[in-house]
């Protein structure tokens, strides 16, 4: 265990302020590091180093800003498996979950490398013989990034990578209960020789560190992802302050795998235990609606408790395990309120639902069982809320547009899969489902960095996409240039 610092333009460790600790949800005896619960005028110097930087940050050159990516990603690479178990003590994700956010953070810093040393603007034709217009595209400034704890590593990745290598500077404030790899992914970017003040890291309080990344009126943009209400929050917050600045939300979602009949059981099965469960339930990603053709009910039912029934629940750092605990107590306390709401409105608990105790393993943990209910309608909270765990939904449909109708219930519209066999019932799941992703034969969990990302109606504010080259247009804007001769 140690005390932690943050980085206001530098390393700084705050001997004024007061530490908290962060303890491993597996085994909550284990303190895995103590953090400073920072203050607003922390972050209000972190905002004014960041805007000082920006000057010649946003004059660096894109190859020397990607140079300095690509060694980032050397570095971590070099200390891959000292992350992945970082995140996996800290979050609770199994080891090669937690790799695989490392990865991903790898795999971006490459592939915005290598995208910002492309030609960025574009030249237009004039209608007059005597004029050349081009465009061009610029940093807007100073990035506000507020991300939450269920992807620690790759998620704020996706969004400082971007907004760094358009020569914008960032102020990040991760979740409170996930610092030490945010520290450690700050760390590498220094040590990869990033100038001072370019990433600033501030941990504390949503209503004071956060609120002030909200409403500083240095802040040039906001990215936010996490819950749909804290979403609504800031979105009122900026609009009270009469700000035109630019605003990102991605929240949440309450996804829907649909099985079929002309589908492959045993295919449907696996994707929705492996999306319901895996990260234990704790994406924005995963299925948490599993919708299955009336007449098939009893035969699929079957298979996916059968299939269920074979997760390793466990301490991630242990070879084998499936699912990891919940990450916090919060959580955990949050899932069993949802799994008594599922009871009390008339859903079939059928598996799962209840605490593990009973052994050394697992008695100063937060871990639960995967949850599957049946006979669940529309109407039931557990059918609509977003619920952020290992608990499943299984409801069931007599045509394809029903299912769709169901798909479309929720206030949310982030991701939503089908398995079939027919090319005709993909195509038109594909246009009538009101998600930002759609997914065919494949997991709602596991996007690809290059690929554009984002969900609709309470699911994000639906104005800039991240991930993929679209992500740059979020970070910079549009100068057009006219020059006559």
């Amino acid at each position: 265990m140690s005390e932690r610092g943050v980085f206001i333009g530098r390393h700084v460790v705050p001997r004024d302020r007061e530490f908290y600790e962060i303890r491993n949800p597996a085994d909550t005896r284990q303190v895995i590091a103590k953090f400073p619960r920072l203050r607003r005028d922390d972050a209000r110097e972190a905002i004014n180093i960041a805007k000082d930087s920006f000057v010649k940050w946003s004059k660096t050159l894109p190859v020397e800003r990607a140079r300095i990516l690509y060694k980032v990603a050397d570095v971590i690479e070099s200390r891959a498996d000292e992350m992945a178990k970082t995140l996996t003590l800290e979050e609770g994700k199994t080891v090669p979950d937690s790799m695989f956010e490392v990865v991903r953070t790898i795999n971006l810093l490459r592939f915005y490398a290598g995208l910002i040393t492309r030609g960025e603007g574009k030249v237009i034709q004039s209608q007059d013989k005597n004029t050349i217009i081009m465009t061009t595209r610029e940093p807007l400034g100073v990035i506000s990034v507020i991300t939450p704890w269920n992807f620690p590593l790759s998620l704020p990745a996706w969004k400082i990578i971007p907004a760094i290598a358009t020569g914008n500077t960032v102020v990040w404030k991760p979740a409170s209960i996930t610092p030490t790899i945010a520290y450690e992914l700050v760390k590498a970017f220094y040590d990869a020789g990033l100038p001072e003040g370019v990433l600033n890291l501030v941990t504390g309080s949503a209503s004071e560190v956060g609120d002030e990344l909200v409403t500083n009126k240095d802040i040039d943009a906001i990215t936010f992802t996490g819950s749909l209400q804290t979403g609504k929050e800031i979105n009122e917050k900026v609009g009270r302050l009469n700000r035109f600045i630019r605003v990102q939300l991605e929240l949440g979602g309450k996804n829907a795998m649909v099985l079929s009949r002309n589908g492959d059981v045993n295919l449907a099965v696996e994707l929705t235990v492996r999306s319901a469960f895996g990260l234990t339930g704790q994406a924005c990603t995963a299925t948490s609606r599993f919708l299955i053709p009336e007449d098939m009910h009893d035969e699929v039912l079957g298979k996916l408790v059968e299939r269920t029934k074979k997760i390793v629940v466990g301490n991630g750092l242990r070879n084998g395990v499936d699912m990891g605990p919940l990450a916090s107590k919060e959580q955990y306390d949050k899932i069993l309120s949802y799994i008594e709401i599922g009871k009390s409105e008339g859903a079939k608990l059928i598996y799962g639902g209840q605490p593990i105790r009973g052994s050394e393993e697992f008695d100063h943990g937060y871990f639960v069982t995967p949850t599957i209910f049946d006979g669940v309608t529309p109407d039931m909270r557990i059918a609509k809320e977003e619920i952020f765990g290992p608990v499943l939904a299984v409801m069931t449909y007599r045509t394809l547009d029903e299912a769709i109708d169901i798909v479309n219930s929720t206030e949310y519209g982030l991701i939503a899969g089908i398995v079939t066999r027919d090319i005709s019932e993909a195509a038109k799941f594909i246009e009538d489902a009101k998600v930002g992703v759609v997914k065919v034969n494949k997991p709602t969990i596991g996007l690809e960095p290059w690929v554009p990302y984002g969900g609709v109606k309470g699911s994000g504010n639906d104005m800039y996409k991240e991930m993929g080259e679209e992500a740059i247009e979020f970070f910079t804007r549009i100068k057009a240039t006219y020059i006559g001769y």
